[in-house]
């Protein structure tokens, strides 16, 4: 019984060992989709002025080329 007993102990610490990891790796995981959520949102908001922009600018080309024929 001994054995068995080393045996598990041996399991059970390796078992922790993969836990800590795995829980390092969901703590970097969170981390960086923290930062991917706000570079998303940062892109949004720079692709809506992006086409803000675009709108405008066909206004006035549109409105130059009725203005010239």
């Amino acid at each position: 019984m001994n054995t068995q007993s080393t045996e598990m102990r041996k399991h059970l610490g390796k078992m922790r060992k993969q836990y800590v990891f795995l829980l390092a790796e969901s703590t970097e995981m969170k981390k960086h989709l923290g930062k991917m959520r706000k570079q998303y949102a940062f892109l949004l908001a720079e692709s809506t002025e992006m086409r803000k922009h675009l709108s405008k600018m066909r206004k006035q080309y549109t409105f130059l080329l009725t203005n010239l024929a």
